[in-house]
């Protein structure tokens, strides 16, 4: 085992222990014979991993004998490779001591985010690196390095990141935000009675969400050991990770306990608010924006987004006269604000499902909330005919709007649809003329 093993192991001994203990002074009682025994068991077993752990804390990665700081774990400067840990694999070989730090790592952020995993590999978002500093004869000693992303930060990959939208990451367990509706004020006569212009609290609750994706990697490219192809497979995971994730935030899916709502659903399948696509002019961009206003929300980080069609519409189709020659998208502006294209946008958006989505909004206020890191599968099996291997990614996140629901919008005077990103965002489906 390797030391950030043993502490891992350790740790979760005493978290036993301290379940019993915690149960038997909640039912007011002293500890069963059988639990006395198991926290003995426990006692032991820690006591043994305690004996391990100062043996191995008096060597480095090359062996050498090294002053004991205390510290609880040393990696070795090696730097992992998911490459050759998928070999490993693939070769019924035990993997090395860095992967195996790397794999204890992810499994302690599942735990500490109450999830569960079950695949080959767990990588955590975010790993420390501890590295010996100065000479092992002169007082060797540990310093730790900043944390540092193992795949690369999945917030370069995702068009909502780019708009300002706001990532929280190393969540635990369901989170509540509290949200806000926004004030109003208006003008009166220097005697007449000010009306009540608070706005309204509530809270936005987040709860982990599994989402999936998967990779077909070919044997010939994991057996490639340089950089170059390395940094492709951790781009190729994130990208599909944020792809996934974005085609279903902006997507027109309803929302559930299984998946994130598609900021397309209301106006295309909702009760109240659904829409057939139209035409995209100038006033209907004003009318987006000024939903979004009306809302007190036209601030901070203000763009479009839509697709590689929904954009070519806006560029084709003239402001105002077609003689001005001034189309509603010049130099990927619509009304001054930005227009950011993703094709994970979803097309056959509307009521006819003849719409490309394209949604105005204030991104800051959209939350992207990550809990634990990646849970890697490598399935050598499924695509064995073919010379390929199977990487199926796992991970949880949930995604909403932040200033809670909206009572009526720029479709209808009623809205009854659930609705996950209101205030801040307006949706419309769009179509060529």
């Amino acid at each position: 085992m390797t030391l950030l093993e043993i502490t891992d192991a350790k740790t979760q001994l005493l978290d036993a222990n301290d379940e019993i203990f915690a149960k038997a002074q909640a039912e007011k009682r002293s500890m069963t014979d059988e639990e006395k025994k198991k926290v003995q068991e426990n006692n032991l077993k820690m006591r043994e991993y305690e004996l391990q752990e100062e043996s191995l804390s008096f060597k480095d990665d090359k062996g050498r004998q090294v002053r004991n700081t205390g510290q609880q774990y040393i990696i070795p400067k090696e730097k992992f490779s998911l490459m050759r840990t998928i070999q490993d694999f693939l070769d019924s070989k035990t993997i090395n001591e860095v992967a195996r730090d790397v794999n204890t790592l992810g499994q302690q952020e599942f735990r500490r985010a109450g999830l569960s995993y079950s695949g080959n590999l767990i990588l955590p978002a975010e790993v420390r690196a501890d590295i010996l500093a100065g000479t092992a004869t002169q007082g060797q000693e540990i310093v730790a390095e900043e944390k540092k992303a193992i795949l690369p930060p999945l917030v370069d990959k995702l068009i909502l990141a780019k708009a300002g939208a706001t990532f929280l990451t190393g969540l635990v367990g369901n989170v509540s935000i509290p949200s806000y509706s926004g004030t109003t004020v208006a003008w009166k006569s220097e005697v007449a009675g000010a009306d009540d212009g608070a706005g309204t609290f509530g809270e936005v609750e987040f709860s982990p969400k599994r989402l999936t994706a998967k990779l077909d990697v070919s044997k010939l490219f994991l057996a490639q050991d340089g950089v170059g192809a390395e940094r492709l497979l951790l781009d190729n995971i994130a990208g599909a990770v944020a792809r996934k994730l974005e085609s279903t935030t902006l997507g027109i899916v309803v929302g559930s306990a299984t998946q994130p709502q598609g900021m397309g659903y209301k106006i295309t399948v909702g009760t109240d608010t659904k829409a057939a696509a139209v035409v995209p002019t100038h006033a209907l961009m004003v009318a987006m924006e000024t939903e979004v206003d009306t809302a007190n929300a036209l601030a901070d980080s203000l763009a479009y987004i839509t697709n590689s069609a929904g954009r070519g519409m806006l560029k084709s189709i003239a402001k105002g006269s077609t003689a001005d020659n001034i189309m509603i998208c010049e130099n990927n502006l619509v009304n001054g604000y930005p227009l950011l294209v993703s094709n994970s946008v979803a097309g056959s958006a509307g009521s006819d499902g003849a719409g490309e989505l394209i949604v105005f909004g204030n991104w800051k206020d959209l939350c992207i909330c990550q809990w634990g890191g990646y849970d890697i599968t490598v399935d050598p099996y499924s695509l064995a005919s073919e010379n390929q291997v199977r990487i199926v990614i796992n991970a949880y996140f949930d995604v909403k709007g932040l200033r809670g629901e909206l009572a009526t919008d720029v479709h209808g005077s009623v809205d009854t649809d659930p609705d996950e990103y209101a205030y801040s965002f307006a949706s419309l489906a769009i179509k060529a003329s």
